[in-house]
């Protein structure tokens, strides 16, 4: 295009522009020893133009992104390696023959489209007055200001490429001049990343978005309103998310690159039909998606995606990079992207900030200047790391949040809650009612002896009490330090079972077992599920007494009946979102102090939990205490293994951690997603950015904000826990690959005899473990069926069709399955494999129930 303007000129001799072309320019775009121009300033004056600035919306605010060598955080800082320019020579004396040098906009400069300033110096004898300019080839007349041998003044160019043209007489001859600069369109430069501009805020998470604080990370989040999502044509509010000091340690990394991306082509890191989940490519040298511990240099295992439910709309279609395990709390990371393919096969090319930040090329853009110095400082980063700055397409990174961020204010009220409780049983104070009492005679057959329900007293951190009226939110109660402050006290419910083995000899104490449910379950519902005939036998070798409440935030009560909190306002008021895991952190409180006053023996004070002849039936503090909970109950689950001090062993059945991979590819979802379009939320890429906003809080009220404490380095006043970790093959609500991520967190090995093997950086090894994850075959569904494809998980983020054979409520009842959980729920206990081999489902032992044959997903 370059080329074309210039053949466009229609001023100047061949001579002169022959002498032109033969003029040498230096990198910076001045002429062999020319001072590089500064940034021009404009001061209007009565007699001068209108002054040459930008017009609003494009004006980019001087305000630099923080560096991240700031001395608040040295642990996070790079010592930059790049040396400033050579101290220009001075300037020859120029002959009116030469031609005319603009120095600004310089050459090959990016600008902002709009209005354009330019400074022509002028050479002794020049004739300022005759002087005509064009843009393109097109004449323009611009208003111009003279001044100490200098015009200044300003063209009107859209975006594009362009040359800007001069000619005037210079001692009767004709002079010209010719600068060619490229002009973009940048939306809200002032506040937004100007990386990706098809959208405020990507990529995400970006180091853009963070500000100075005073945090344990130095660093706190600065989302601006203008990139936040909207709902029925309202912006959400960014206040909320504004409080952390960086990013979830869980984030999905998103990105855009105009045209797509094609992973295979690539070359990159993606979900591999064979195997189902991805392998090492991602750690190579020569990986084209790079994700980079910037402390210790380390390669993090990932791969990508395209957003595929933006495949109709490429425009608004984000790259995922997903990463294989939980990042490290407080630490920055770099992502970086080289030789990318389109779908077509073409090379991804940069944008045109990103490459004049690699390529050292000189703008007049206050918020691309603003972060040459960071970029810089990246570079030597990523060439240290053997990745030369010339072959990135996009590369940019971020910090993650602090454990203080994530866990402080949990252990707070874990802490306070404890002390309080401790504080009533010293005194004598019941904390709990008995309401009900169902109470069998233990014949032979028969399983419980009773069932205790009531409710119990926990501290209240809410400003609003869920117990009193489900269906408003509440924030966490905070003083002005943001510490939680006690509220009154809530009475959530408890359900506990007490078995008929409990009253063998006179009284025989059994070890507690705190059981956490599904998604929109209650305590008391899941219970009574173990109680059905059918799963009889789980429960009489379950030589427990079992205990529950409901997970407040995600229950029953939250969803039923309308109008209701999650529904009302949540999905349709999602300013209310923040409310969500404020909510889920009270609930899981409930669940820490049940699960004390089990290990306690508090209930063994009230006549209902004593045997005919006053003895408890809870073991006490002497006592073992264990957990079991699936699907959600797996999810938060893990959240409570990370703060409870009262379990050693812990079974998460079906679990994930992270709801930003998980929600678009659970059927749970659909009905959801399906109400937010109701809301007017339909674009992709506003979906995608959304969920991983709300990441940033929701990490705080699940398992991914506490998942690197839970097997090692274990939170204050909690112990390292054994985890058996249960996955089903196929599972439509909870995706093997989010269980995938949290196995690989938790750092666990997959048990030989495990469906799946060669799992990236899972190591299998053979029992007995201390913990392990295992993968149970169903048998409902076979990949090499056509017919059984529908309700088979995409390798992407959709969701299957749902079915009745879905393995994820199955896998628990498999027989060799029951086995291994009650050999872990001992003292001692561990993890050994009771299936004939591989857990393949090939045989009763090791399908649901010990049934002859697997569900069938095409029967009637």
């Amino acid at each position: 295009m370059f080329a074309t303007s210039l053949r466009r000129l229609a001023f100047g001799s061949l001579l002169v522009l022959a002498s032109f072309l033969l003029v040498a320019c230096d990198d910076d775009g001045n002429g062999p020893g020319e001072t590089p121009a500064p940034t021009l300033v404009p001061t209007a004056t009565a007699s001068a133009a209108p002054p040459a600035t930008a017009s609003p919306p494009r004006t980019a605010s001087a305000t630099r992104t923080p560096s991240l060598t700031a001395t608040a955080t040295p642990t996070l800082s790079l010592t930059p390696t790049s040396t400033p320019p050579p101290s220009p020579s001075p300037s020859p004396t120029r002959s009116p023959a030469e031609i005319l040098a603009f120095d600004e906009p310089r050459e090959n400069a990016l600008v902002l489209a709009g209005r354009v300033d330019f400074v022509l110096e002028l050479p002794p004898g020049a004739s300022a007055s005759a002087a005509s300019f064009s843009v393109d080839g097109e004449p323009v007349v611009p208003e111009v200001l003279v001044e100490n041998g200098t015009i200044r003044g300003s063209v009107e160019v859209p975006e594009g490429r362009h040359v800007l043209s001069v000619l005037l007489p210079v001692d009767g001859s004709p002079a010209t001049g010719s600068v060619f600069f490229e002009a973009i369109e940048l939306r809200h430069p002032d506040e937004c990343e100007i990386l990706n501009d098809e959208e405020c805020l990507l990529p995400y998470p970006s180091s853009r978005f963070l500000e100075p604080a005073d945090t344990p990370t130095g660093w706190r989040l600065r989302i601006p309103e203008v990139g936040m999502i909207q709902q029925a044509g309202r912006k959400l509010s960014p206040e909320p998310y504004n409080t952390v000091d960086g990013f979830a340690p869980t984030v999905q990394i998103l990105v855009h690159f105009p045209g797509g991306v094609d992973p295979e082509l690539s070359g990159a890191s993606r979900l591999l039909p064979e195997t189902r989940t991805y392998d090492l490519r991602s750690l190579d040298p020569d990986s084209p998606t790079v994700l980079l511990d910037a402390e210790t240099g380390e390669r993090i295992l990932h791969f990508i995606e395209p957003d595929i439910r933006a495949a109709d709309n490429p425009k608004r279609q984000v790259l995922f990079l997903r990463p294989a395990t939980s990042l490290r709390p407080a630490r920055r990371y770099v992502v970086a992207f080289r030789n990318l393919r389109h779908p077509d096969g073409s090379p991804v090319e940069a944008e045109p900030v990103f490459a004049a930040l690699r390529d050292r090329r000189p703008s007049s853009i206050p918020a691309l200047e603003a972060r040459r110095e960071h970029f810089e400082e990246l570079f030597a980063l990523l060439e240290a790391a053997g990745i030369s700055r010339e072959s990135l397409v996009l590369a940019f990174d971020f910090v993650t949040q602090s454990d203080e961020s994530l866990t402080g204010e949990m252990l707070s009220m874990r802490d306070q809650a404890f002390a309080w409780l401790e504080a009533k049983v010293a005194e004598g104070t019941e904390t709990f009612t008995v309401d009900r009492v169902v109470e069998n005679e233990c014949r032979e057959g028969t399983l419980v002896w009773r069932q205790v329900e009531g409710t119990y007293e926990v501290p209240l951190f809410l400003t609003h009490d869920p117990a009193a009226d489900r269906r408003f939110p509440g924030r966490l109660h905070l003083d002005e330090q943001g510490v939680p402050v006690q509220n009154g006290v809530t009475h959530p419910p408890f359900t506990i079972v007490i078995p008929c083995t409990a009253l063998e000899d006179g009284g025989t104490p059994k070890p507690g077992l705190v059981v956490g449910h599904g998604l929109f379950g209650t305590g008391r519902g899941t219970l009574e599920g173990l109680l059905e005939e059918q799963n009889s036998s789980l429960l009489s070798d379950l030589d427990f007494v079992l205990g529950a409440t409901d997970w407040w935030g995600l229950s029953r009560g939250d969803i039923d009946p309308p109008p209701s909190f999650i529904v009302d306002q949540v999905v349709f008021q999602l300013g209310n979102f923040p409310a969500l895991p404020d909510r889920l952190r009270q609930g899981q409180l409930n669940t820490l102090v049940l699960a004390r006053m089990m290990k306690r023996g508090v209930f063994n004070r009230h006549p209902a939990f004593q045997s005919p002849e006053g003895t408890g039936l809870l073991q006490g503090p002497e006592g073992e205490l264990y957990y079991f909970g699936a699907s959600l109950g797996g999810i938060m689950g893990l959240m409570f293994a990370a703060l409870s001090p009262d379990v050693t062993n812990v079974n998460v059945d079906v679990p994930a951690m992270n709801f930003s991979i998980l929600l678009q590819r659970a059927t749970p979802f659909l009905d959801f997603e399906l109400a937010l379009r109701l809301t007017q939320i339909t674009d992709p890429m506003e979906v995608a950015l959304g969920i991983g906003i709300f990441e940033e809080l929701w990490a705080k009220g699940e398992s991914a904000g506490y998942a690197t404490h839970i097997t090692e380095n274990p939170l204050p006043g909690t112990n390292p826990k054994n985890v058996l970790m249960t996955m089903a093959w196929l599972d439509q609500q909870v995706s093997n690959q989010a269980t995938e991520i949290a196995a690989r967190t938790l750092g666990l090995p997959n048990l030989e005899g495990s469906f799946v093997r060669d799992l990236p950086l899972i190591p299998d090894l053979p029992g007995p473990l201390s913990s392990a994850l295992v993968v149970y075959d169903t048998g409902s569904f076979d990949p090499e069926n056509p017919a059984h494809a529908p309700f088979i998980p995409p390798l992407a983020n959709l969701q299957a069709r749902p079915n009745r054979c879905d393995p994820h409520g199955l896998r628990g009842f498999i027989p060799a399955s029951i086995q291994q959980l009650l050999h872990f729920f001992r003292p001692g206990g561990r993890i050994e494999n009771f299936c004939n081999g591989i857990c393949d489902a090939a045989e009763p032992l090791e399908l649901p129930f010990g049934r002859e044959e697997p569900c069938d997903p095409l029967a009637q």
